[in-house]
C-alpha cells in the first residue's frame, strides 16, 4: 500500500509521542573514540570548571587589590533625642556655657526655655589618599598577580590529570573488550570441542569424565564473562561522569561505548624528549619559581609594616542643634558647616622590636622556597626519565607478547589435531586453549598498557 503524506505525518507525530526513554531504550550506544573523550572532558568536567572558577576568583582578587591605591572614602551620620530633657525648667544660660565655644558666649545670662538642646544631628565624610605604605600596597598587588598566574598554571596542571585519568579509564574499557572478544573466541573454540567430546562418548571412545571437564571449563568462561562485563559497565558509567554526559538508558543498559581499536604502538624514540627541557618547561617549577618570587614580596609586606607611612585627606563636616527657641537662634548659630584639609605622617617606631624578628623568619622561609624549587627541578627530572623507561619497558612487552601470541596459536591447534587424532587428553587440549587465552589477554593489556604509558610520558613532556 503506498503511503501518503497524510499516513507519514501520522507515522511521525506517533513516534515523537513516544516517551523519551522509550525512543532512548531502543537507540544504541554511542561509539566514541579516545579524542572525542578528552574533547568533551575539556568541555564538561566539573574538576576543571571549578579550577577555571579558581582563576575568575583570583582575578576579582587582583583588582581587588588594585582599589587599595584609589582614596577610601567614608560618610558618618549621627542623630539624638534625649528622653530626659537637657534643660529641666526655666533660666539663664550660666557661665559655664562658654566652654561649647565663642558664639555660645553671648548666650550667657540669657534666658532658656524648657525643652532647648534636646534633640540634633551631625553629618561628617572624609575621603583620604595614601601616597606612601612602605610598598604595602605595591606588593600586595604583586602578590595577587601571581597568585592568579599560579591558579592559570594550577589549571593547566589539573587539566593534564584529568584527561590522563580520562585516557587511562578509556583504555581500560579497551582490555575488558579485548578480553570479551577472546572469550568470544574461546567459547567458540570450546563449543567445537564439546561437540567432538559428545560424539566420542557416544562412540566409547571416551568417558563421560571428559565430558564433565569441558563442561567445567564453559562454566569457567561464563563466570569470567560476567566479570568482564561488570566492570565493564561501571567503568563506562565513570568515564561517561568524568567526560560530563549520562551514563546510562532508562532500562539500564549503557548510552556510551568506546572504539576499542588499539592504536599503532610507535616507536619510543619518535617522542623522546631530554628530561632537562621537559622539568623546565613543567607547570610544577613553574609554580615553585613564583612560590620564590612570592616570597620575597612577603619580605617586602613585613619592611613595609615598619616603615612610615603617608596620606592626605578631606573632610566636611555639618551640625545642627533641633531643640534651640527662636531667642537662643538669635544669638547662636543652629546649623554649622564646615571642612578641612588634613595630611598625616605614621611611624611604627615600637614595631621594630618585633618588625626585625618576622623580616628574618621571612629571609628563613624564602631560602626554603628556593630549596624547594631546586628539588622540584630534581625530582621532576627523575619522573620524566622514570616515565621514559616504563614507555620503553612497555614497547618491549608488545613484542614479547606477540611472540608468546604465535606459539599459543600454533600450540592449540596441534593439540586440536593431536586430540582428534587421539594423541593427547582432553586435559592437555583445555590447558592449550587456557594458554592460547591468557596470550592473547597478555598481548592485549601490553597495547593498552603502552598507550596509557606513551599518554603520561607525553603528558610530563609537553
Amino acid at each position: 500500500m503506498k503511503m501518503t503524506r497524510r499516513h507519514l505525518f501520522a507515522a511521525l507525530t506517533l513516534i515523537l509521542a513516544l516517551p523519551f526513554h522509550q525512543v532512548q531504550a531502543d537507540s544504541p550506544a554511542r561509539i566514541l573514540t579516545l579524542p572525542q573523550c578528552l574533547e568533551m572532558a575539556r568541555q564538561n568536567n566539573r574538576t576543571l570548571q571549578n579550577a577555571a572558577l579558581d582563576i575568575q576568583a583570583a582575578s576579582e582578587q587582583k583588582s581587588e587589590a588594585y582599589t587599595k591605591y584609589y582614596p577610601s572614602i567614608s560618610a558618618n551620620v549621627m542623630a539624638f533625642q534625649t528622653f530626659d530633657k537637657i534643660i529641666k525648667g526655666d533660666g539663664v544660660y550660666p557661665q559655664e556655657i562658654a566652654m561649647l565655644g565663642e558664639q555660645f558666649a553671648q548666650m550667657i545670662g540669657q534666658p532658656f526655655s524648657y525643652d532647648e538642646l534636646n534633640k540634633g544631628y551631625s553629618a561628617t565624610i572624609s575621603a583620604v589618599q595614601p601616597l606612601y605604605a612602605g610598598g604595602q600596597i605595591t606588593a600586595g598587588n604583586k602578590l595577587a598577580r601571581i597568585q592568579q598566574d599560579v591558579l592559570i598554571l594550577q589549571r593547566q596542571l589539573t587539566e593534564k590529570e584529568v584527561l590522563q585519568r580520562v585516557t587511562e579509564n578509556y583504555w581500560q574499557i579497551a582490555i575488558l573488550k579485548y578480553n570479551l572478544s577472546t572469550l568470544d573466541a574461546a567459547e567458540k573454540q570450546i563449543e567445537n570441542v564439546m561437540k567432538d567430546v559428545e560424539q566420542y562418548v557416544k562412540s566409547g571412545v571416551t568417558t563421560r569424565n571428559a565430558l564433565l571437564q569441558v563442561r567445567l571449563r564453559q562454566q569457567e568462561l561464563a563466570s569470567n564473562r560476567l566479570k568482564v562485563e561488570n566492570a565493564d559497565h561501571v567503568l563506562r558509567m565513570l568515564l561517561a561522569q568524568q567526560i560530563g554526559c549520562p551514563s546510562e538508558k532508562k532500562d539500564g543498559s549503557d548510552l556510551i561505548d568506546i572504539d576499542a581499536s588499539a592504536a599503532e604502538a610507535v616507536d619510543p624514540n619518535s617522542v623522546y624528549v631530554p628530561s632537562y627541557e621537559a622539568a623546565m618547561e613543567r607547570e610544577e617549577l613553574q609554580m615553585a619559581h613564583y612560590g620564590v618570587d612570592a616570597q620575597k614580596l612577603q619580605i617586602q609586606m613585613e619592611r613595609g609594616k615598619n616603615l612610615p607611612s603617608l596620606a592626605v585627606g578631606l573632610m566636611g563636616y555639618n551640625t545642627g542643634f533641633g531643640g534651640l527657641s527662636k531667642n537662643v537662634k538669635n544669638y547662636a548659630r543652629t546649623n554649622m558647616t564646615n571642612g578641612l584639609v588634613f595630611g598625616t605622617l605614621s611611624v611604627p617606631i615600637s614595631s621594630w622590636w618585633g618588625g626585625s624578628h618576622a623580616i628574618r623568619r621571612q629571609k628563613i622561609l624564602l631560602q626554603q622556597s628556593r630549596n624547594q624549587a631546586l628539588d622540584a627541578q630534581e625530582q621532576l627530572r627523575i619522573d620524566i626519565e622514570s616515565a621514559w623507561s616504563n614507555l620503553v619497558e612497555a614497547y618491549k612487552q608488545i613484542q614479547i607478547a606477540e611472540a608468546s601470541v604465535e606459539e599459543a596459536a600454533e600450540n592449540l591447534r596441534m593439540n586440536t589435531d593431536q586430540y582428534r587424532a587421539g594423541a593427547v587428553t582432553i586435559s592437555d587440549l583445555l590447558d592449550a586453549e587456557t594458554l592460547n587465552r591468557q596470550a592473547q589477554n597478555q598481548l592485549s593489556q601490553a597495547k593498552v598498557t603502552y598507550q596509557i604509558r606513551l599518554s603520561d610520558y607525553q603528558r610530563k613532556t609537553r
